[in-house]
């Protein structure tokens, strides 16, 4: 081997294969990626939207649904009906 070889081994830039004994480039790990980057803000942005929807509806239905009054005459008639049939133990 070379000597500008044998100084990227020293150093750790290289590795030499156990089994086959070939050179080896060590990986060096990728730097992580800032907080704010543009795919991240596209994916918290559009979850932030579906939350704010979900809500949104929620609340108007709340808002809605007491509003509407709905009674039902059939369960009054109902109610009294069992009242009258109803006997009490003895």
């Amino acid at each position: 081997m070379d000597q500008d070889t044998l100084d990227k081994l020293a150093t750790g830039e290289y590795s030499i294969s156990p089994r086959s004994g070939r050179l080896r480039k060590k990986v060096r790990l990728k730097k992580k990626s800032p907080f704010f980057s543009k795919n991240r803000m596209k994916k918290y942005g559009r979850m932030s939207l579906w939350v704010l929807l979900v809500v949104s509806v929620i609340i108007s239905l709340v808002i809605v649904i007491p509003e509407l009054n709905i009674t039902s005459s059939n369960k009054q008639e109902n109610i009294e009906k069992a009242k009258k049939n109803f006997a009490p133990p003895r």
